[in-house]
Protein backbone atom coordinates (compact mmCIF):
# COMPACT_ATOMS: atom_id res chain seq x y z
CA UNK A 1 0.00 0.00 0.00
CA UNK A 2 0.85 3.43 -0.50
CA UNK A 3 1.42 4.71 3.03
CA UNK A 4 2.34 1.72 4.57
CA UNK A 5 4.62 2.51 7.49
CA UNK A 6 4.11 6.18 7.54
CA UNK A 7 1.96 8.24 9.85
CA UNK A 8 0.22 11.16 8.96
CA UNK A 9 -1.06 14.14 10.83
CA UNK A 10 -4.02 16.05 9.40
CA UNK A 11 -5.37 19.04 11.29
CA UNK A 12 -9.45 18.91 11.30
CA UNK A 13 -9.06 15.64 10.48
CA UNK A 14 -12.35 14.42 12.09
CA UNK A 15 -14.97 15.68 9.86
CA UNK A 16 -15.72 17.16 6.07
CA UNK A 17 -12.62 17.38 3.97
CA UNK A 18 -10.39 16.38 6.76
CA UNK A 19 -12.01 13.53 7.14
CA UNK A 20 -12.20 12.33 4.28
CA UNK A 21 -8.34 12.86 3.64
CA UNK A 22 -7.88 10.81 6.87
CA UNK A 23 -9.96 8.22 4.82
CA UNK A 24 -7.55 7.94 2.21
CA UNK A 25 -4.54 7.98 4.05
CA UNK A 26 -5.92 4.90 6.57
CA UNK A 27 -6.82 3.12 3.49
CA UNK A 28 -3.87 3.86 1.67
CA UNK A 29 -2.07 2.12 5.13
CA UNK A 30 -1.09 5.51 6.99
CA UNK A 31 -1.22 5.31 10.84
CA UNK A 32 -3.35 8.51 11.54
CA UNK A 33 -3.04 11.53 14.06
CA UNK A 34 -6.39 13.15 13.76
CA UNK A 35 -6.23 17.10 15.39
CA UNK A 36 -9.22 18.13 16.44
CA UNK A 37 -10.99 21.48 17.85
CA UNK A 38 -14.16 20.06 20.26
CA UNK A 39 -15.83 17.09 18.21
CA UNK A 40 -14.73 14.54 20.05
CA UNK A 41 -17.28 12.54 19.26
CA UNK A 42 -17.11 12.56 15.63
CA UNK A 43 -13.28 12.13 15.90
CA UNK A 44 -13.67 8.81 18.06
CA UNK A 45 -15.85 7.73 15.06
CA UNK A 46 -13.15 8.46 12.64
CA UNK A 47 -10.57 6.39 14.99
CA UNK A 48 -13.21 3.52 15.37
CA UNK A 49 -13.22 3.39 11.77
CA UNK A 50 -9.31 3.31 10.89
CA UNK A 51 -8.35 1.10 13.65
CA UNK A 52 -10.87 -1.52 12.33
CA UNK A 53 -8.71 -1.29 9.35
CA UNK A 54 -5.36 -2.38 11.74
CA UNK A 55 -4.35 1.16 11.55
CA UNK A 56 -2.80 2.72 14.60
CA UNK A 57 -4.74 6.45 15.39
CA UNK A 58 -4.18 9.21 18.31
CA UNK A 59 -6.67 11.79 18.54
CA UNK A 60 -5.26 14.97 19.84
CA UNK A 61 -7.40 18.14 21.19
CA UNK A 62 -6.06 21.22 20.55
CA UNK A 63 -7.41 24.76 19.04
CA UNK A 64 -4.62 25.35 16.82
CA UNK A 65 -5.73 29.37 16.46
CA UNK A 66 -3.46 29.78 19.17
CA UNK A 67 0.84 28.79 19.74
CA UNK A 68 0.14 27.40 22.81
CA UNK A 69 -2.60 25.29 21.14
CA UNK A 70 0.11 24.08 18.92
CA UNK A 71 2.76 23.41 21.21
CA UNK A 72 0.26 21.14 23.27
CA UNK A 73 -0.05 19.27 20.02
CA UNK A 74 3.39 18.46 19.55
CA UNK A 75 3.72 17.66 23.19
CA UNK A 76 0.87 14.77 22.79
CA UNK A 77 2.80 13.67 19.31
CA UNK A 78 5.56 13.30 20.97
CA UNK A 79 4.23 11.02 24.00
CA UNK A 80 2.15 9.27 20.97
CA UNK A 81 2.91 7.96 18.12
CA UNK A 82 6.18 10.37 17.64
CA UNK A 83 6.02 10.02 14.07
CA UNK A 84 5.48 12.53 11.72
CA UNK A 85 5.39 11.50 7.31
CA UNK A 86 3.03 13.58 5.98
CA UNK A 87 1.36 16.56 7.34
CA UNK A 88 -1.84 17.80 5.74
CA UNK A 89 -2.75 21.24 7.23
CA UNK A 90 -6.73 21.13 6.82
CA UNK A 91 -7.82 22.89 10.12
CA UNK A 92 -9.27 26.38 8.64
CA UNK A 93 -11.93 29.23 10.02
CA UNK A 94 -13.27 32.15 9.08
CA UNK A 95 -15.42 34.94 9.43
CA UNK A 96 -17.46 36.67 5.97
CA UNK A 97 -18.48 39.93 5.57
CA UNK A 98 -17.15 42.92 3.47
CA UNK A 99 -13.95 44.26 3.81
CA UNK A 100 -15.60 48.30 4.83
CA UNK A 101 -17.84 46.03 7.22
CA UNK A 102 -14.87 43.49 8.38
CA UNK A 103 -13.28 44.46 12.29
CA UNK A 104 -10.40 43.70 13.58
CA UNK A 105 -11.10 40.94 15.62
CA UNK A 106 -12.89 39.10 12.31
CA UNK A 107 -9.65 39.43 10.33
CA UNK A 108 -7.37 38.09 13.15
CA UNK A 109 -9.59 35.43 13.63
CA UNK A 110 -9.20 34.41 9.72
CA UNK A 111 -5.37 35.14 9.53
CA UNK A 112 -4.89 33.47 12.95
CA UNK A 113 -6.29 30.24 12.10
CA UNK A 114 -5.14 30.28 8.00
CA UNK A 115 -1.85 31.87 7.85
CA UNK A 116 0.03 31.42 11.38
CA UNK A 117 -1.36 28.64 12.53
CA UNK A 118 -0.53 26.54 9.89
CA UNK A 119 2.98 28.15 9.73
CA UNK A 120 3.56 27.65 13.45
CA UNK A 121 1.85 23.74 12.79
CA UNK A 122 4.62 23.38 10.22
CA UNK A 123 7.57 24.22 12.19
CA UNK A 124 6.48 21.95 14.84
CA UNK A 125 5.97 19.24 12.73
CA UNK A 126 9.00 19.69 10.86
CA UNK A 127 11.86 17.90 13.44
CA UNK A 128 9.32 14.67 12.31
CA UNK A 129 9.07 15.75 8.35
CA UNK A 130 13.16 16.27 8.31
CA UNK A 131 13.62 12.37 9.64
CA UNK A 132 13.40 11.06 6.36
CA UNK A 133 11.87 13.79 3.99
CA UNK A 134 7.87 14.37 4.75
CA UNK A 135 5.21 15.69 2.32
CA UNK A 136 2.72 18.43 3.61
CA UNK A 137 -0.28 19.50 1.62
CA UNK A 138 -2.51 22.19 3.00
CA UNK A 139 -6.34 22.77 1.67
CA UNK A 140 -7.42 26.30 0.15
CA UNK A 141 -10.02 27.85 -1.29
CA UNK A 142 -11.23 29.24 -5.27
CA UNK A 143 -11.62 32.18 -2.97
CA UNK A 144 -8.26 32.56 -2.96
CA UNK A 145 -8.04 33.02 -6.33
CA UNK A 146 -11.08 34.67 -7.60
CA UNK A 147 -13.83 36.88 -5.67
CA UNK A 148 -17.19 35.68 -3.72
CA UNK A 149 -19.17 37.91 -1.92
CA UNK A 150 -18.75 38.17 1.89
CA UNK A 151 -15.74 35.84 1.69
CA UNK A 152 -12.65 38.57 1.60
CA UNK A 153 -11.26 37.44 5.03
CA UNK A 154 -11.38 33.47 4.40
CA UNK A 155 -10.45 34.23 1.05
CA UNK A 156 -7.06 36.47 1.31
CA UNK A 157 -6.10 34.23 4.39
CA UNK A 158 -6.16 31.23 2.43
CA UNK A 159 -4.14 33.38 -0.30
CA UNK A 160 -1.63 34.16 2.29
CA UNK A 161 -1.36 30.22 3.60
CA UNK A 162 -0.87 29.02 -0.68
CA UNK A 163 2.47 31.36 -0.63
CA UNK A 164 3.63 30.62 2.82
CA UNK A 165 3.44 26.61 1.37
CA UNK A 166 5.34 27.42 -1.78
CA UNK A 167 8.00 29.68 0.61
CA UNK A 168 8.33 26.17 2.45
CA UNK A 169 8.64 24.03 -0.70
CA UNK A 170 11.63 26.59 -1.14
CA UNK A 171 13.41 26.37 1.97
CA UNK A 172 12.52 22.93 2.71
CA UNK A 173 13.23 21.40 -0.50
CA UNK A 174 16.99 20.54 1.12
CA UNK A 175 15.39 18.26 3.93
CA UNK A 176 13.80 16.16 1.02
CA UNK A 177 10.56 17.55 2.11
CA UNK A 178 7.76 18.35 -0.94
CA UNK A 179 4.80 21.00 -0.02
CA UNK A 180 1.85 21.54 -1.87
CA UNK A 181 -1.91 23.25 -1.64
CA UNK A 182 -5.09 22.49 -2.91
CA UNK A 183 -7.80 24.92 -3.75
CA UNK A 184 -11.30 23.26 -2.99
CA UNK A 185 -13.90 25.07 -5.60
CA UNK A 186 -17.73 25.13 -3.50
CA UNK A 187 -17.75 22.01 -1.23
CA UNK A 188 -21.07 20.26 0.31
CA UNK A 189 -19.79 21.13 3.54
CA UNK A 190 -21.55 23.10 6.71
CA UNK A 191 -19.29 26.22 5.37
CA UNK A 192 -21.22 26.82 2.36
CA UNK A 193 -24.05 27.82 4.56
CA UNK A 194 -21.96 30.38 5.66
CA UNK A 195 -22.71 31.99 2.85
CA UNK A 196 -25.93 34.32 2.48
CA UNK A 197 -27.55 31.91 0.44
CA UNK A 198 -26.17 28.50 0.58
CA UNK A 199 -28.62 27.19 -2.22
CA UNK A 200 -27.46 29.82 -4.45
CA UNK A 201 -23.72 28.75 -4.00
CA UNK A 202 -25.25 24.83 -5.12
CA UNK A 203 -27.44 26.07 -8.03
CA UNK A 204 -24.43 28.17 -9.39
CA UNK A 205 -21.80 25.33 -8.96
CA UNK A 206 -23.66 22.77 -10.40
CA UNK A 207 -24.90 25.04 -13.11
CA UNK A 208 -21.32 26.92 -14.01
CA UNK A 209 -19.40 23.88 -13.47
CA UNK A 210 -18.33 21.82 -16.33
CA UNK A 211 -19.09 18.59 -13.79
CA UNK A 212 -22.05 19.39 -13.34
CA UNK A 213 -22.80 19.08 -9.43
CA UNK A 214 -22.02 20.29 -6.21
CA UNK A 215 -18.56 19.50 -5.16
CA UNK A 216 -17.84 16.26 -2.35
CA UNK A 217 -15.38 16.12 0.09
CA UNK A 218 -14.31 13.10 -1.61
CA UNK A 219 -13.30 15.08 -5.02
CA UNK A 220 -10.98 17.48 -2.90
CA UNK A 221 -9.35 14.38 -0.57
CA UNK A 222 -8.54 12.60 -4.20
CA UNK A 223 -6.60 15.55 -4.72
CA UNK A 224 -4.96 16.22 -1.49
CA UNK A 225 -4.02 12.59 -0.98
CA UNK A 226 -2.38 12.19 -4.32
CA UNK A 227 -0.39 15.32 -3.58
CA UNK A 228 0.69 12.98 -0.65
CA UNK A 229 2.09 10.41 -2.62
CA UNK A 230 4.95 9.52 -4.43
CA UNK A 231 2.96 10.00 -7.69
CA UNK A 232 3.15 13.59 -7.56
CA UNK A 233 6.86 12.97 -7.14
CA UNK A 234 7.60 15.94 -9.29
CA UNK A 235 4.88 18.97 -7.80
CA UNK A 236 6.52 21.55 -5.50
CA UNK A 237 5.29 24.51 -4.06
CA UNK A 238 2.09 24.41 -6.27
CA UNK A 239 -1.32 25.33 -5.72
CA UNK A 240 -3.87 22.49 -7.71
CA UNK A 241 -7.23 24.12 -8.30
CA UNK A 242 -10.01 21.54 -7.65
CA UNK A 243 -12.96 23.03 -8.53
CA UNK A 244 -15.25 20.95 -11.04
CA UNK A 245 -14.87 22.81 -14.42
CA UNK A 246 -16.16 26.46 -12.91
CA UNK A 247 -13.32 28.74 -14.44
CA UNK A 248 -12.82 26.71 -17.72
CA UNK A 249 -15.18 28.95 -19.23
CA UNK A 250 -18.32 30.92 -19.65
CA UNK A 251 -21.78 29.65 -21.73
CA UNK A 252 -23.01 33.48 -22.72
CA UNK A 253 -26.60 31.44 -23.21
CA UNK A 254 -26.40 31.49 -19.36
CA UNK A 255 -26.83 34.81 -19.35
CA UNK A 256 -29.23 35.72 -21.50
CA UNK A 257 -33.22 35.95 -20.66
CA UNK A 258 -36.00 36.58 -22.63
CA UNK A 259 -37.13 39.73 -23.84
CA UNK A 260 -33.83 41.53 -23.42
CA UNK A 261 -33.39 44.42 -25.61
CA UNK A 262 -30.07 42.92 -26.63
CA UNK A 263 -29.27 46.42 -28.61
CA UNK A 264 -28.63 47.90 -25.61
CA UNK A 265 -25.37 45.79 -25.00
CA UNK A 266 -23.99 46.57 -28.54
CA UNK A 267 -20.49 48.38 -28.63
CA UNK A 268 -23.16 51.14 -30.42
CA UNK A 269 -25.29 51.02 -27.31
CA UNK A 270 -22.52 51.75 -25.17
CA UNK A 271 -22.89 49.24 -22.39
Amino acid sequence: MEFAGKVALVTGGSRGIGLEISRRLAQGGADLIIGYKKDLENAEKAKAEFEALGRRVQLVQADLRKPAGVDALFEEVAAGLDQIDILVLNAAFGTMGEVLRMGRASWRASYDTNVLSPMLTAKGALPWLKRKGGVITATSTLGAHTAYPTYVAIGSSKAAMETLVKYMAFEWAKYGIRANSVAAGPVETRAIDWFRDGDAVRIFTAKKGLAGRMGLPSDIADVAVWLCSQQSHWIWGQSIVAEGGILCGVDYDDWMEENVDRNEFTAEGGA
